[in-house]
Formats: structure tokens, sequence, C-alpha cells
């Protein structure tokens, strides 16, 4: 088990990198166009909006990752 902590490490580090992409794909997405869609107050609203549970997800699998990385701990559970 000690020898995949390192790259479950790696993995949930990479997570969290991936979440703030996906993030910026979807602002990208939704931005406002001429032609119909969300107009500008809108798009800064669902911008602003979906930043919480995108930073709280990539807390989480930071956590997860920090966790992963210092490996098992000496305490007992």
């Amino acid at each position: 088990m000690q020898k995949f902590m390192k790259m479950a490490a790696l993995g949930a580090a990479g997570v969290a990198g991936g979440t703030f992409v996906a993030y910026f794909a979807l602002i990208a997405v939704f931005r406002p166009v001429a032609n119909g869609g969300f107009d500008g107050v809108l798009w800064a609203t669902v911008t602003i909006a979906m930043v919480v549970p995108v930073a709280v997800l990539a807390g989480a699998h930071l956590a997860f990752a920090k966790q992963l990385k210092d490996g098992s701990s000496p305490m007992p559970r």
C-alpha cells in the first residue's frame, strides 16, 4: 500500500488542478455572445457562484493529497 500512496497523492493533486481547468472551460462556454445566451450580469453571477463548489472540491483533493503524501500516521486511531 505504501508504494501506491505517492501516486495516489499525485492523482489527487491532478484532480484538484483538473477542477480548475473544467471551471475555466465552463466559463469560456457560458461567456456572453452577441446572438443570445447569457447576458453579462448572469455570466458574472454564474462565474462567481461556480467558484465556491470548485474551490471546495479542489481544497478537499489537496487535503487528500497532503494526507497521502505524508504517509501513515504514527498515532493509533
